[in-house]
């Protein structure tokens, strides 16, 4: 499948020079992609595309094509399909709707481009679908014009075009790129088994989020995914009635037993999430040093949350092991009127400095007798400490990042402050920021079974 990700050429068949034409719009991504490979647009006028040759035909391009997208109303696709055969292409991308997911002369087309693909052994993704994107080369197929993104070690499969996007766009928003991008589609050729299995194997990919309306092939699933060394989350939509009965219109998918589906993601080492934030909170949290243990830290400067997470973590079945009595009496030093008992969860609401937070994170980290913290930081925007506040005013984020480096253990951190600012501290740190005690502690707890199903291996992006 490389070839599909890295080719040399690609042809775009249904890009022209029209003002509302869409297909040029994946010839402008691939060149504002920077993508290195040569590019064909195809038209039944031979017009020129943003200063390319154009064809009117693949059999007329002289060169040797790799592959091709096929933008072009569906009834097209058959014959598009033929001429790809004769030029011995065997990679396409489909992007085009009408096919089984628009009823009986859809499922028609579908059956007829599926004996094409096995007549000239032509592999390809969709259709119905955003196809794929490669951040490393800049392939980028979507007919929507997209902003170049950077590379990072996340890739996404996603059954839906539009979720897959917006997963995308979220990661924008925790300053995250990603690898490789599959919208599969109807996957009638292609499925998500086929994608997991090459990015199991990628080198560029070290965290593999999947969001599917449907699984096919249940049991060579399972088989995969129980031997892939890498986080695999999944959110599995349609599961509902009315699920399945709005996926049937949409990518033309069918309902699967979920119970017995979420039996086999546990018996895989697949970590499922329920919603949309999950799914990118646990990839994010990938880039956390591994939770090789169950014993946590919980330190916060609210007293009420020390109380929450105490809860949290007796949910996700951890354990919350004392401090030792010289950390204990460090701590005791930065204490302004002893009136709060310093233990396990830690409350720093009597400590109103950034030294002491500093101190409480690294000498926990450090205990031999814990695997990971959980830490809730309140933060005014306005940064305006004074007074008795004014040793809180230091921020003490990169030493957050250098005490995980430090002792090669995770911090969850949730950094509860206006929006504005989070963003901007976001934008500027390497680890992730989650939006609330909870989402950190379903991390910890997501990092903390991977861990175990490696049996102590290195389960981080890191």
């Amino acid at each position: 499948m490389r070839e599909l990700f890295y080719p040399e050429s690609v042809a775009v068949v249904g890009a022209s020079s029209g003002e509302r034409n869409m297909g040029k719009n994946i010839v402008e991504n691939l060149l504002n992609w920077g993508y290195k490979g040569k590019v064909f647009p195809v038209n039944s006028r031979g017009e020129d595309v943003f200063g390319l040759r154009g064809y009117k035909s693949i059999l007329d391009i002289e060169e040797k094509v790799d592959l091709a997208v096929a933008f072009v109303p569906a009834k097209v696709v058959p014959a598009i399909m033929d001429d790809c055969g004769k030029c011995g292409i065997k990679w396409m991308a489909i992007p085009s709707g009408g096919f089984s997911e628009y009823g009986p002369e859809g499922e028609k087309l579908t059956r007829l481009v599926c004996e094409k693909a096995e007549k000239y052994n032509i592999r390809f993704v969709g259709p119905n679908g955003l196809t794929i994107i490669n951040t490393e080369n800049g392939l980028c197929l979507p007919f929507l014009t997209l902003k170049k993104r950077e590379y990072g070690p996340i890739s996404i499969i996603s059954q839906s075009g539009g979720v897959g996007l917006s997963l995308i766009m979220f990661l924008d928003n925790c300053n995250l790129g990603f690898s490789k991008f599959i919208s599969v589609g109807n996957k009638v050729n292609m499925d998500e088994l086929d994608f997991l299995e090459y990015l199991s194997q990628d080198e560029s990919t070290k965290v593999i989020c999947m969001f599917l309306e449907s699984v096919v092939r249940g049991r060579r699933f399972f088989e995969v995914a129980s031997q892939i060394k890498k986080p695999v989350i999944v959110y599995k939509a349609n599961v509902t009635d009315y699920g399945a009965k709005t996926a049937a219109s949409h990518t033309a998918a069918l309902a699967n037993d979920d119970e017995i589906l979420n039996g086999v993601f546990k018996q895989a080492g697949i970590i499922r999430v329920r919603t949309i934030k999950n799914l990118i909170d646990m990839a994010r949290g990938f880039a956390l040093p591994p939770m090789r243990g169950n014993r946590v830290a919980v330190i916060s400067q609210a007293g009420g949350y020390t109380v929450l997470l105490a809860d949290e973590v007796y949910k996700k079945g951890f354990e919350l092991p004392e401090f030792s009595p010289s950390m204990i009496q460090g701590l005791k030093s930065y204490v302004r009127s002893d009136v709060i008992r310093l233990s396990n969860p830690l409350d720093l609401g009597d400590i109103h400095s950034a030294d002491a937070i500093v101190y409480a994170m690294d000498r926990a980290l450090g205990e031999e007798q814990i695997d990971g913290a959980v830490v809730v930081l309140l933060r005014r925007a306005d940064a305006r400490y004074v007074g008795a506040y004014s040793a809180l005013s230091r921020e003490i984020y990169s030493d957050i990042g250098t005490i995980m480096e430090r002792h090669g253990k995770p911090i969850a951190l949730c950094l509860l402050t206006q929006c504005d600012y989070l963003k901007d501290v976001r934008s500027r740190i390497p680890y992730p920021i989650f939006d609330t005690p909870e989402d950190a502690v379903a991390v910890l707890a997501g990092l903390r079974d991977f861990s175990r199903r490696l049996k102590g291996g290195n389960a981080s992006m890191q």
